[in-house]
């Protein structure tokens, strides 16, 4: 990881190329706005330094011509719920209720558990839209 952008967008290198990479399936809080600056600091907490493994849907890029990824904090050996639920960075915005799910056909891999993910998160009223602002790690 080169660089945050914001909550939702980041900055690799990709065999010495920088690219900016949007998070398939999730919208975050603007920057500029309190919830787009917690939003963008979990994020750099999260990622800021690591190494990320990506991974694209069927469509590669969007039309301000980032690279659209879920994006793994380790190589994903076994796609399962219980590895999308821990090592996709994208699924934990969600389950934190850091972001809001955001369906762009044809990227839709992983929707079904994206939609159970908000839905988990938002019953149990953490995250951002919180009424405490209890931002807790997945289980």
């Amino acid at each position: 990881m080169t660089r945050i952008v914001d909550g939702d967008t980041v900055e690799v290198s990709l065999s010495g190329v920088k690219e900016k990479v949007r998070f398939t399936g999730v919208d975050c809080p603007e920057a500029g706005t309190d919830a787009g600056t917690a939003v963008t600091e979990y994020t750099r907490k999260a990622l800021d330094g690591k190494k990320v493994y990506l991974e694209t849907d069927v469509g590669l890029r969007d039309k301000y011509g980032r690279l659209l990824a879920y994006v793994w904090l380790s190589e994903p050996k076994q796609v399962a719920e219980q590895a999308i639920r821990s090592q996709m960075f994208n699924a934990r915005l969600l389950l934190v209720d850091m972001a809001q799910l955001m369906t762009v056909p044809p990227n839709v891999k992983y929707v079904d558990y994206s939609t159970a993910f908000q839905r988990e998160a938002r019953e149990a009223k953490v995250g951002l839209w919180a009424d405490d602002r209890d931002i807790q790690e997945p289980a």
